[in-house]
């Protein structure tokens, strides 16, 4: 039998331990030792900007009952100025939304209300999405209200729409919107807090319309979404263009259990889906797109993204007129306070049904985004646009140039 030890504590308490019991505690003490030298692990910074409702409520109070209606309320201000090498005030073609060279403008004050959809059960919603400033004249709709003539201003209701959540035909089940709404279509947003940059694609001020619409999306499986809409044409505000609706389908697929990669193509048709230019209205119009986003690690994110439109009895040249194009953006995380943005794209308007003037067009684009705090973004850019034909220049003047430099930025700030 092994001896046992005797210990006395600082309470002049006696007790009798074991060699083995006494080996067990000595290992527990050297344990906790080392845990309590090992530092706290700090959580990974978020990268990149956040969204305005992701944001602390301004007015914490009222945040239960928010919450437990589903109810959101946050927007934003976005203000910019841009220098163009080719003139001054309203620009032709490009760049957009920031379209006045030399100038500053208010883009858009916004304010947004909606309900979310529970995606358990049967569920209701809603969203508004008003915003005033030279966007919403730029893309002011057909039976708007506002300002007409003035493009510095305008107002719009750039969603305005009910939603339900329907249990049916899948887990994922059904969601219906029905009113004024975004075409699903492309990866760039009118809505500044959610893209890379200030300046825009050509395929986003050609085809990336709003419309008044019935669309539903399917939630097939975990990574199939699939999406259909009869709309009223582009830019309605709840009336028809071009005396019938208008089609869209959709396919968006997410590759492997972490859905680092998706793939969309949709095919977009009808008598006025998108804008023609000034004398090529034909008798229909059809669009199509394939793309893929992926995330090639935490901080590099790419989109790929190639269209065509094919606009039939085009009566300017009395055939079809085809349009095709191609782009590419990567956002590159540097830290939490800093992304690097890029983007090239190529845009061939074979006989100027979308732009007026027939041309092969292509921009490259390097940006910031600047987020000193989450609620403001800061977002200088450079950007050339190149065409094969003198495209470039201010609308006042009839001199046209084939290349035109900008230097922009914009300042967003958010609130929720």
């Amino acid at each position: 039998m092994k001896p046992a030890i005797l210990c006395i504590n600082a309470a002049i308490s006696v007790s009798f331990i074991t060699p083995s019991f006494a080996q067990q505690i000595l290992e527990a003490k050297t344990s906790t030792e080392l845990v309590s030298q090992t530092p706290d692990l700090k959580k990974p910074p978020v990268l990149g900007s956040t969204p305005p409702e992701d944001l602390p409520p301004l007015f914490p109070e009222f945040t239960d009952w928010l919450k437990r209606e589903r109810i959101r309320v946050y927007g934003w201000i976005e203000g910019g100025y841009t220098h163009s090498s080719a003139g001054e005030r309203l620009l032709a073609n490009a760049p957009t939304p920031n379209r006045f060279g030399n100038e500053a403008i208010l883009n858009g004050a916004w304010l947004i209300v909606e309900r979310q959809l529970a995606h358990e059960g049967w569920s209701w919603g809603f969203r508004t999405d008003f915003y005033a400033g030279s966007d919403a004249a730029l893309l002011r709709p057909q039976n708007g209200f506002g300002p007409e003539n003035d493009p510095h201003w305008g107002t719009d209701f750039r969603q305005l729409y009910l939603s339900l959540h329907m249990p049916v035909l899948s887990e994922g089940g059904v969601d219906l919107q029905l009113g004024r709404q975004n075409v699903p279509i492309g990866y760039e947003t009118l809505m500044a807090p959610y893209r890379p940059m200030y300046s825009e694609t050509y395929f986003w001020i050609h085809y990336q319309v709003g419309s008044t619409a019935a669309t539903a999306t399917w939630h097939a499986t975990d990574h199939l979404d699939i999406l259909g809409s009869v709309n009223l044409g582009f830019n309605t505000f709840f009336n028809v263009r071009g005396g019938s609706p208008c089609y869209l389908a959709k396919a968006i697929y997410s590759i492997g259990p972490d859905k680092q990669t998706t793939v969309s193509a949709a095919v977009y048709t009808g008598p006025e889906p998108f804008p023609a230019a000034t004398g090529h209205l034909g008798s229909w119009q059809t669009g199509a797109g394939a793309g893929v986003k992926h995330n090639w690690s935490p901080r590099l994110t790419q989109q790929f993204l190639v269209s065509g439109s094919w606009d039939f009895n085009d009566p300017a040249v009395d055939r079809t007129s085809p349009t095709y194009g191609a782009f590419t953006i990567l956002t590159y995380h540097l830290n939490q306070y800093l992304d690097l943005n890029g983007r090239g794209e190529w845009f061939w308007d074979k006989d100027g049904a979308r732009t007026g003037k027939a041309a092969h067009y292509g921009e490259v684009a390097v940006g910031l985004n600047i987020m000193p705090n989450r609620w403001i973004n800061f977002r200088p850019e450079l950007r050339g646009d190149f065409a094969s034909d003198p495209a470039f220049g201010s609308v006042s003047s009839s001199q046209r140039e084939r290349s035109q430099f900008t230097a922009a930025f914009d300042v967003i700030l958010k609130f929720h």
